[in-house]
């Protein structure tokens, strides 16, 4: 089960992110600071506002222009096998985490067709931690949660990787983020991307 977390270190890694218009407030998410003008979320929920730039390849990725307002936290690339904690908005707007950690197997969205890997973790998510970061023991992100895979429905007692996993939670990589960031960063060098539009 998710735990409320009202610790500062969850709460200062994320923020709310809510649907604006035609219907405001109606879906939210969560969302983590890249830099000092932009956040990163996940593309799924609709309607989100300020959103700058979408994935390059049909990634569930989203950058939006956001001041940070503290800390910047750092990122870095998960390690298989280490201590994670989920972190998000729950739908009763308090802070929720989980705690799993990482598998080997990568995870491929076919309804996507991005072919991007995204990566497993086993801690438990609810609505509202889409876009949250995964938080390493050292406090480092090293990816957002995107959902998870039901193994209820699925069978995947004959995938190695994620045998001894109590759930499958997908969450998109600091690699995919970080190459996504660097074609934004190309499209807001180029003089002829001033009129871009986020796809």
């Amino acid at each position: 089960m998710v735990r409320p977390d009202l610790s500062a270190t969850s709460n200062d890694a994320y923020f709310a992110v809510f649907s604006g218009f035609p219907i405001p407030y109606f879906y939210m998410a969560s969302a983590v600071q890249w830099n000092e003008d932009y956040a990163v979320t996940t593309r799924h929920t609709p309607f989100i506002p300020y959103v700058k730039y979408s994935c390059s390849t049909g990634c569930d990725l989203v950058f939006i222009q956001h001041k940070a307002n503290g800390r910047l936290p750092t990122w870095r690339a998960p390690r298989v096998g280490e201590d994670i904690t989920a972190v998000g908005a729950s739908p009763y707007m308090i802070t929720t985490t989980g705690k799993g950690k990482v598998y080997p197997t990568p995870f491929i969205n076919t309804n996507e067709h991005s072919g991007d890997h995204y990566a497993i973790h086993d801690a438990p998510l609810v609505q509202g931690m889409s876009g949250g970061p995964v938080m390493g023991n050292d406090g480092d992100i090293v990816g957002i949660n995107v959902g998870f895979y039901s193994t209820t429905l699925n069978d995947v007692k004959y995938h190695p990787g994620v045998k001894s996993a109590e759930r499958i939670s997908v969450f998109i990589p600091y690699a995919i983020i970080a190459r996504e960031w660097g074609f934004l960063q190309a499209k807001l060098n180029d003089p002829r991307s001033a009129n871009y539009v986020a796809k």
